[in-house]
């Protein structure tokens, strides 16, 4: 496992191919983590690919996938709030982005491989609560492990899966555990494990999980 810390800066990124926008970074620590997860994302998807937004919220990584892998591609969401799955379809809607590249679901991220059949290249949690919902519908531990188990068994060689803790909230430092708990028994000659934070950190600062599968690169066949 590989731990990489960092100050906040502001980063600037646009693609062309992925019709992103210039974006300039919130200079805050979830912010920059954020958007360290979607830059690493970024260099591994490509047009036609398929991935999958674990916990919708307000729609913004599932916008991001869907401009990723473009109109040949798929991505799948899901979320257990139908608060969440409206606002992301608006947001996707309201983008331009068309129907029939992605499918949403009100169900919970453990049960996503009974609605994927497909490998798929990324897949994103942002744990925690919904911004501007109900602060005590949160993401529980458990099935958050679960999900984890199913979006590892889901990833294609190459892939990557992002996990952004929260550890500052009630029930958030149980499953921030959890998660860590989870990525430490991976095989590392078929995962790389980085954990991205501040360079200077408190017990409830959040942080971000990547694991990246190189199954292929340390001579396994792929998946």
């Amino acid at each position: 496992m590989r731990s990489w810390g960092f100050q906040n800066k502001c980063i600037l990124f646009g693609s062309e191919r992925y019709h992103c926008a210039k974006m300039i970074l919130e200079k805050s620590i979830e912010g920059s983590l954020l958007l360290q997860a979607h830059d690493l994302v970024l260099d591994i998807l490509e047009h036609g690919d398929a991935a999958v937004d674990a916990t919708l919220g307000n729609g913004h990584d599932t916008l991001f996938l869907a401009r990723c892998v473009g109109s040949a591609g798929k991505v799948f969401g899901f979320d257990v709030q139908q608060a969440a799955v409206g606002n992301t379809r608006k947001r996707l809607d309201d983008a331009g982005v068309d129907s029939g590249c992605y499918v949403l679901f009100c169900e919970s991220h453990a049960d996503m491989a009974l609605h994927i059949s497909t490998k798929v290249k990324a897949v994103m949690f942002n744990l925690g609560y919904l911004p501007g919902g109900d602060k005590k519908m949160i993401t529980q531990a458990h099935s958050t492990v679960a999900a984890l188990s199913a979006a590892i068994e889901l990833l294609c060689g190459g892939g990557i899966l992002t996990v952004m803790c929260y550890p500052g909230h009630d029930g958030g430092a149980n499953e921030a555990g959890l998660v860590t708990d989870f990525v430490n028994e991976l095989d590392e000659d078929h995962w790389m494990v980085t954990r991205y934070s501040r360079a200077e950190t408190r017990a409830s600062t959040p942080y971000l999980w990547t694991i990246h599968d190189v199954s292929q690169k340390n001579g396994q066949p792929p998946v």
